[in-house]
C-alpha cells in the first residue's frame, strides 16, 4: 500500500509538471492523497500557491508520516503557533483547570503516558510508590522525596530553509538522539544546607547555583539539579502544546505583580499527572506533567550552562560543571545571544552541533507574538535561570531565559530544582 501510495504521488506530480492532466484527476487524486497523510489545506498555517506545490507538500508530509509526533514552524513566523507533522496530525491536547476533565490524545501516547510522580528513598536508592497506589504520599518524610520520572525517549530538532521541526520518537529512528530516562523535583527545593527536598506544603528555599549544587549532590552521586535536561522538557512540551505561549496553554502561574512572597509547593497536587492549574488565573500555580512551578512562583537555576559577553557554553557532565567555566568540557554554542536586554524574544538560535540548546538570538517581539517570552542578559560572566517568579506577571514562561545574574548572585523567588538520572 505504501509503495502504490507514494508512486501514485510521484506520477501526479510528475503529470502536472507536463500540463496534460485535467482538472478533475488532479482534484481527486489530490483528495485521495490528503486522505492518506490526515493533512489538508485547512490545517493551520499550510501554505501553497499552486496544486503542484500542493501535491508535493503532500508527498513530503507523507514521507514524513513515520517521523513519530512533530510539530514544525516557518523561520519567519510571527505567530507563537506550530503547525502539527508527523503522527501528531489530527491530535488535540488541553491542560485542566481544576479537577474537570479535558480531552489530551497525548495522554495516552509514549511518552507523555508515562510521565508519573514518585516517591524515592535516598537512602535506600528505592522507589516507595508511584503515583497511584494507595501509599504514595505528597508529603514524605524522612528521606524520601517527590519525584517526576520522564522516560527514554528520542527526539530531533532541525531546521531547513523554511521551517524548524521538532519531532519525538518512541523508538530509535535515522537522524534522532537518544534522551536518558531523568527525574526531576515534582516541587522546587525546600529544606536548608543540612537537607534539600522535594515536597509539598513548603516554601522554596533560596542560595547561589554553587550551594544548590552541592546540597543536591549530599542526597546522593545520582542527584544533581536541573541542567540541559530542561531543554527536552521543552520539546515534550512543544511538540504537545504545539505553541511557545506556555501561559495560554497551561495557565498564567503564581505571578501576579501584585505579590510579594512566593507561595508553597502544592498548589497543583489535586490535578495529580494532569497539566494545568486550578483555577487558571495568577491566584494559582501551574503544572507541566507532574513538574509544579515549571514557571512561575520561582526562578529556577539551569546548571552546566554558562554565559560570557552574550556568547553561551554548555557542558554535558553533571560531575564537571562549574560556574565561569569557559573551557574544557564546556564548548561554546555557534551563535551569539541577543544583547538586548529586557525585551520579548522573537527568535531562537540553532547550532547543528548542539541543536537541543536553544537561546534567544533576536528580541523584537511582543508577549503575545513570536516565543511570547520576555528575556533578560547583562554583559560579562552570567549563568541561566529559566521561568519567571511571583511577581512577574506575564513576563515569564517555558522560554523565560535569564542571563542578568552573577554566578554569586542569589534573591527572594531564584530557586534550583532537583534531577536525577534514572
Amino acid at each position: 500500500m505504501k509503495e502504490r501510495i507514494k508512486g501514485n504521488i510521484k506520477l501526479i506530480i510528475g503529470i502536472i509538471i507536463g500540463m496534460i492532466c485535467s482538472g478533475v484527476t488532479v482534484y481527486a487524486s489530490y483528495q485521495y492523497i490528503a486522505n492518506e497523510v490526515s493533512y489538508h489545506p485547512a490545517d493551520q498555517n499550510w501554505k501553497v500557491e499552486s496544486v503542484e506545490e500542493a501535491l508535493n507538500e503532500l508527498y513530503k508530509q507523507y514521507q514524513e508520516k513515520g517521523n513519530g509526533y512533530g510539530v514544525r514552524r516557518r523561520l519567519d513566523a510571527v505567530t507563537s503557533e506550530w503547525e502539527r507533522v508527523g503522527e501528531s496530525v489530527g491530535l488535540y491536547a488541553t491542560a485542566q483547570i481544576g479537577t474537570i476533565p479535558v480531552k489530551n490524545d497525548f495522554d495516552n501516547i509514549y511518552p507523555w503516558s508515562d510521565m508519573i510522580s514518585y516517591n524515592y528513598d535516598t537512602d535506600t536508592k528505592q522507589i516507595t510508590a508511584y503515583y497511584g497506589e494507595e501509599n504514595f504520599t505528597f508529603t514524605p518524610t524522612g528521606n524520601v522525596e517527590v519525584l517526576t520520572k520522564i522516560p527514554e525517549f528520542y527526539y530531533k530538532r532541525y531546521q531547513d530553509d523554511t521551517y524548524e521541526y521538532v519531532y519525538i520518537s518512541k523508538e530509535a529512528k535515522e537522524g534522532y538522539t537518544q534522551s536518558e530516562a531523568f527525574s526531576v523535583g515534582r516541587y522546587p527545593i525546600s529544606g536548608d544546607s543540612t537537607r534539600v527536598h522535594s515536597r509539598s506544603g513548603v516554601i522554596p528555599a533560596g542560595d547561589t547555583i554553587t550551594n544548590f549544587r552541592n546540597y543536591a549532590r549530599k542526597l546522593g552521586e545520582e542527584f544533581g539539579q536541573l541542567d540541559y535536561h530542561y531543554f527536552l522538557i521543552q520539546l515534550l512540551y512543544l511538540v504537545e502544546y504545539a505553541d511557545y505561549n506556555s501561559q495560554i496553554k497551561l495557565g498564567q502561574g503564581y505571578m501576579s505583580s501584585a505579590y510579594t512572597l512566593m507561595t508553597e509547593s502544592g498548589g497543583c497536587d489535586t490535578l495529580g499527572m494532569k497539566s494545568g492549574s486550578v483555577d487558571g488565573t495568577d491566584n494559582s500555580s501551574v503544572i507541566y506533567r507532574g513538574i509544579e512551578d515549571i514557571f512561575g512562583n520561582i526562578w529556577q537555576f539551569v546548571d552546566g550552562i554558562n554565559i560570557k559577553d552574550y556568547q553561551a557554553y554548555i557542558c554535558y557532565d553533571k560531575n564537571q560543571y562549574e560556574v565561569d567555566k569557559y573551557d574544557g568540557c564546556y564548548q561554546p554554542i555557534g551563535y551569539l545571544n541577543s544583547n538586548v536586554n529586557g525585551q520579548w524574544s522573537s527568535k531562537l538560535g540553532y547550532d547543528a552541533t548542539h541543536p537541543l540548546i536553544a537561546f534567544p538570538i533576536q528580541s523584537n517581539g511582543k508577549c503575545n507574538t513570536h516565543i511570547t517570552d520576555i528575556y533578560w542578559i547583562n554583559p560579562g560572566n552570567r549563568i541561566a535561570i529559566i521561568g519567571g517568579r511571583f511577581f512577574d506577571g506575564l513576563q515569564a514562561g517555558l522560554w523565560n531565559w535569564n542571563f542578568y545574574n552573577i554566578s554569586s548572585g542569589k534573591g527572594e523567588g531564584i530557586i534550583a530544582r532537583l534531577m536525577k538520572i534514572d
